[in-house]
This record gives C-alpha cells, structure tokens and sequence, in this order.
C-alpha cells in the first residue's frame, strides 16, 4: 500500500491500517489524527511533521523511521520497535512507550511529559534537550527495568520523574534538572552529573559511585544508604540532605557544603573533605577514618561516637563542634 492510497482511504473515513507494509513509505506532514498502524512494519517510514495524534502504533515496526517534529500526543505505542529512529523535536506527551525500543534512537529535544516509559530500552539514545517532567520510568514487577545506560541526557528535564530502578550506568545528565525526581535504587555507576539540579531529589539505596557530581544541587536531597564511593562532589551543595548510612569512601568533596545535612552511621573513610563546609551537620556514629578534613569548617557540627581516628584536621574549624566523646569545643 502506498502514500496515496493511505491519504485517499484515511480521508473516506477509513482509520484501521493495521499489519499493512508500508517499509520506506513517506507520509511527510500528513495529517492523520486518531489512524491505526499497530503491528504494520513501517520501517525506515517518513512522518516528519506529521499529525498523529491518538495514533496505534502497538508493536509496530518503525525502527530507522523519520519522525522529526511529529506531533505524537497520546499515542500508543506499546512494544513498538524505534530503534535508531529519529524523532528529534517531537511532540509526545502523555504516549505511552511501555516495552517499546528506543535504542539507539534521536530524542533531541522531544516532549515525553507524562509519558509511560517503563519498560521502555533507551541504551545509546540521544536525549539531550528532552522533556521528560513527570514521566514515568519506574521498575515495574514482572518485566526487565528501563534502560538508559549510556544515554545522552545533557540538559534533559526531569522534574519530578518516576526512575525507580532505572539504569543509567554511565548516562550523561550533565546540566539536566531533576529536582524532586525519584531515582531510588536507580543504577548511576559512572554518570556524568556535572552542575546537574538536583534539588529535593530522592536517592535513597542508588548507586552512584564513580559518579560526577561536580558542582551539582543536592538541596534537601535524600541519599539514605546511597553508595557514592569514589564519586567526584567537589563545589557540590549538599544542604540539608539525609544521607544516613550512605557511602562516601574515597569520595572528592573539596569545598563541597554539607552544612546541616545528617551523616548518621555514613561512612566517609579516605574521603577528601579539605575545605568543605559542614557547619551543624551531623556525623552520629559517622566513620571518618582517614578522611581529610583540612580546613574544613565543623563549626558547631555533631561527632558524638564517630571514627575519625588518621583523620587530617589541619587548620580544621572546630568551633562548637561536639567530638567523638562528647566533649564539646569551645
């Protein structure tokens, strides 16, 4: 079936196209609202700046399609395949992409608000730009967790995002917004997180060791037994955060603040704390065996029962700071 029959059958009224072949077919800005191609192989397909809203895509085959500027909002398309498709610019809120591969695929500055990506293979994908606010990417029981593994994500939006046990094993997030998102149990071993936004974030048993989080905003963040170790922090903000029993060993926090946050039971052995602020932060039963803390300013800051023994305090503030014995300085 070609272009032409499509268009003529779809303005009589006709919406079920479904299993068709229409390999390499070119619908170029065709306006087709609501049109059903579940199952069809539309390999290698043209819809740049195509309507389809509504439309079936369900376990169709567009893998190699151009999709670029396409309108896609609320459109099915479970178990597709768009593997090295290219939808750069698209429109495609509220879509559902459950079980779909997008591997390899262009998603440039694509808006997935409110799209259902669980389940969804995004290995090697190009997603700088995108939008993904309040997406839903959560591990769900029974099928094999999202992939975003070495996925481009520089400046992608990921505010308030469902990442559940996500796998973004050496991503690219650097620059992306992802205040109030919830990555918990989320796999970031190795992702770049440079100057990231990470406000109110939610990383509770994530790992993100090998990490760079240089510069990056984790204001009111929740890192509780997060494994951060030999993870790069430096210039970090860390205000406020629970991070109780977390992993920091061998972490870099130079001049990172972790002023109020608590530390509780966190270990911080061999970590690089010179002239981190940690006013009023609480270390409770903290190890900080050989961390260096040169210049450090622990003004006021609680170490009631925690390690610190082969700790560099050099030039250290300890002004009100309440030690291991619970003798506090004056």
């Amino acid at each position: 079936m070609n272009a032409e029959k499509i268009l003529r059958e779809y303005a009589t009224g006709t919406r079920d196209f479904s299993r068709t072949s229409l390999v390499g077919i070119n619908l170029f800005g065709a306006d087709l609202l609501g049109v059903d191609f579940s199952r069809s192989d539309i390999s290698r397909g043209n819809f740049v700046l195509a309507f389809l809203s509504k439309a079936n895509f369900t376990s169709a085959k567009l893998n190699g399609a151009r999709l670029g500027g396409a309108t896609l909002n609320q459109a099915e398309m479970t178990n597709a395949n768009l593997s090295e498709a290219d939808l750069h610019g698209a429109r495609m809120q509220r879509v559902n992409l459950f079980g779909t591969n997008l591997s390899l695929a262009n998603l440039m500055d694509v808006d997935l608000s409110h799209a259902d990506l669980r389940n969804v293979n995004l290995r090697g994908a190009n997603l700088k730009g995108a939008i993904l606010k309040a997406a839903n990417l959560r591990e769900e029981r029974g099928y094999p967790t999202t992939s975003l593994a070495r996925a481009n994500l520089q400046k992608v939006d990921l505010r308030g995002a469902n990442l559940t046990g996500v796998d973004l094993t050496g991503a690219d997030l650097s620059g992306a917004n992802l205040s109030d998102t919830t990555l918990v149990r989320a796999n970031l071993k190795g992702a770049n997180l440079l100057n990231a936004e990470m406000k109110g974030i939610q990383l509770a048993e994530a790992d993100i060791s090998e990490a760079n989080l240089t510069g990056a905003n984790l204001i009111d963040a929740t890192l509780t037994r997060a494994n951060l170790s030999q993870s790069k922090l430096d210039k970090a903000i860390l205000k406020r955060v629970s991070a109780n029993r977390a992993n920091f060993s061998s972490a870099s926090l130079v001049e990172a603040d972790l002023s109020i946050g608590i530390f509780s039971g966190a270990d911080l052995s061999r970590a690089n704390l010179t002239r981190s602020v940690l006013r009023e932060a609480s270390f409770v039963d903290a190890y900080l065996a050989r961390a260096n803390l040169t210049e450090a300013d622990l003004t006021r800051a609680v170490l009631e029962k925690a390690e610190i023994s082969g700790a560099i305090l050099m030039k250290a503030i300890l002004q009100g700071a309440t030690m291991p014995d619970g003798r506090v300085n004056s």
